[in-house]
C-alpha cells in the first residue's frame, strides 16, 4: 500500500439508507476534517449516514496518518484529495471548518474534476490581522510531549476542538496522538495552522465554483456566526440550533439530514 493510501480511511457500508436522484448509482462521499482533527471524526456521521456507496475520509496532509508536508494550502490539499479519485468518479464533498475550505478548492476544478456538490461546516470565514500574524507563531513551535497517552489525547481534542465534546478514551483520538521515542504527542504537523496564508477571501473564493455550495454552522460556534457570512455569494448559512464548532460529532444524525436534503441525496 502507498503511502497516500495508507494516509486515506476508505469506508465501505451496507444497508443504504439514502439513494442518490442525480445519477443511478451513489456518488462517492468524501468527508473532509477540519484543523487538528483526522478522519476519524466523520466515524459517528458514517455510522448515522449508513452510506450505500463509497467514502472517503482521509487524513489531510500534515494530521494523522498522513505525512508532514513543507508547506500547506488549500489547493495542495485537494490535489492530494483528488488524487484519490479516479477521473471519472462522481463525489460529493461534506467538509467541517478547514476540510469546507479544501472542499471549496475542489470545486474550482483546477485540482481535478469537481464534485456534485459541497457542503461546509462551521468553516472560518473571516481572519483578523491579529490572528493572521499570530499563525507563523503557533508554527514555529515544536510538537509539545507529554508523559501519557492521556495527556496527548487532552491536546489533540483542545486543538480540534472537541475537548468537552468528546472523552479521552474516545476512539476518535486514535490516530490524533502516537507514542515516541520522548513521549506521547498529537501528529499534527504544527505548521499546518499555516494552511490558510496566501488563500484568497473567501468571498472570492465562493465565486465563479463549478459546483453548488451549501452553508451551514453550529449555533454555538466560537469560530464563526452567520453575520460572518453577510458578503458571501453562498447566502445565509443553515443553523444548528444547539450545537457548536463539531456538530457533525455532536449530532451526526441532524449533520446528515441537513446535508443529503440539501444536495438531493434523499
Amino acid at each position: 500500500m502507498s503511502e497516500r493510501e495508507s494516509a486515506l480511511r476508505e469506508v465501505g457500508v451496507s444497508s443504504p439508507k439514502y439513494h442518490c436522484s442525480m445519477t443511478s448509482t451513489h456518488p462517492t462521499l468524501v468527508l473532509l476534517h477540519g484543523l487538528g482533527a483526522t478522519g476519524q471524526v466523520w466515524d459517528p456521521l458514517v455510522k448515522a449516514a449508513a452510506w450505500g456507496g463509497r467514502v472517503l475520509a482521509p487524513d489531510l496532509p500534515g494530521h494523522g496518518s498522513s505525512g508532514w508536508a513543507d508547506t500547506y494550502s488549500f489547493g495542495s490539499m485537494a490535489t492530494e484529495v483528488a488524487a484519490c479519485l479516479k477521473s471519472d468518479e462522481e463525489y460529493v464533498v461534506l467538509g467541517h471548518s478547514m476540510g469546507g475550505a479544501v472542499g471549496g478548492a475542489l470545486a474550482t476544478g483546477f485540482f481535478g474534476h469537481p464534485p456534485i456538490a459541497v457542503g461546509m461546516v462551521g468553516v472560518k470565514l473571516v481572519w483578523t490581522e491579529e490572528e493572521l500574524l499570530g499563525l507563523p507563531v503557533v508554527a514555529a513551535k515544536p510538537s509539545r510531549l507529554f508523559e501519557n497517552r492521556d495527556g496527548a489525547a487532552e491536546w489533540f481534542l483542545k486543538l480540534s476542538g472537541l475537548f468537552g465534546v468528546l472523552e479521552l478514551t474516545s476512539p476518535i483520538v486514535e490516530r490524533g496522538i502516537c507514542e515516541t521515542s520522548g513521549g506521547w504527542q498529537v501528529c499534527q504537523d504544527p505548521k499546518s495552522v499555516l494552511v490558510v496564508e496566501g488563500s484568497p477571501p473567501f468571498a472570492d473564493v465562493l465565486r465563479g465554483l463549478l459546483a453548488p455550495v451549501f452553508m451551514a454552522i453550529g449555533e454555538h460556534d466560537p469560530l464563526v456566526s452567520a453575520e460572518d457570512h453577510a458578503d458571501m455569494p453562498t447566502g445565509v448559512p443553515h443553523v444548528f440550533e444547539g450545537l457548536g464548532h463539531n456538530a457533525m460529532v455532536e449530532d451526526p444524525s441532524v449533520v446528515w439530514d441537513w446535508f443529503a436534503r440539501v444536495v438531493g441525496l434523499n
